[in-house]
Parts: C-alpha cells; sequence; structure tokens
C-alpha cells in the first residue's frame, strides 16, 4: 500500500495542530509537506499595495486565500488511519486519498492543486442527473 493522503484545511493558522498530529500519529517529519503561503505575495499583501498606489476600495478576498493544503506518504492500513484521523481531529475541509503517488511528486503545489481540481470535477460530473416528471411539477 502506497498512497499519498491530502488534506485541505480552512486556515494557515492550523500549521502548527495539524503537525503536531500528524507527529503524534507516528508519521515522520520526512514523510509528509505543509506548503505555506509566501507572506511577501499573500492576496492580503498584494490587495495592500494597489489599494495604497490605486486608491481602490477594499475587496473581499477569495476563500481558498489562507487554506492550508497538507501531503503525507502512508505506506500501510494503520498509518493510514492516523493520518485520516488526525486530519479529522484537526478540522480538515477535505480529504483525498491519491494511490500510487509518492511524496517527491507531492512537492509540486502546483500539481497538487490540478489533480484536487481534477478529482473534484469528477465527482461533480459523476453526480445523477435529477428529473421530474410533469405530473409531478403539477403536483407543487
Amino acid at each position: 500500500m502506497n498512497y499519498t493522503i491530502v488534506g485541505l484545511f480552512p486556515s494557515q493558522e492550523n500549521i502548527k495542530e495539524v503537525s503536531e498530529g500528524l507527529e503524534k500519529s507516528g508519521i515522520k517529519n520526512q514523510d509528509y509537506l505543509i506548503y505555506r503561503t509566501d507572506q511577501n505575495n499573500a492576496p492580503a499583501v498584494k490587495r495592500n499595495f494597489w489599494k495604497k498606489l490605486l486608491g481602490t476600495p477594499k475587496t473581499s478576498l477569495h476563500a481558498s486565500s489562507d487554506n492550508l493544503i497538507t501531503s503525507v506518504e502512508v505506506r500501510n492500513q494503520e498509518e493510514f488511519t492516523n493520518v485520516t484521523n488526525s486530519f479529522k481531529m484537526n478540522k480538515a475541509v477535505k480529504i483525498y486519498e491519491f494511490k500510487d503517488m509518492t511524496i517527491e511528486e507531492a512537492r509540486d503545489l502546483n500539481y497538487i492543486k490540478k489533480i484536487v481540481e481534477l478529482r473534484a470535477k469528477s465527482h461533480i460530473y459523476a453526480m445523477p442527473e435529477i428529473s421530474l416528471s410533469a405530473s409531478l411539477l403539477n403536483d407543487l
């Protein structure tokens, strides 16, 4: 069994708790990655730059601007269970499992984002179509 588990968390403020939770569950430091936003290129910094330069009004940030993404390589069922439990305890918004993805492949954040986006789209397209008959519409 060789999996990479990717957890999406609501805020980068979760870094310490996520890291401690993984290490308490037996995951070694070299077996997980936590992706951080470069504070110099963070959306809030960019917005403040344009506001100072052009005097533009304050705009709302995209919801994913401060999200935390973490990838963990697991090799057996026990590690798999420990990591998913740790992610859930630290309020992961979504957990993705990728079979046969190495931690080296997971080092590229753009690759992870692309794969997660494709997985999310496939779930949307796989949803069954809902149809109503004319007689049901008349009853409404």
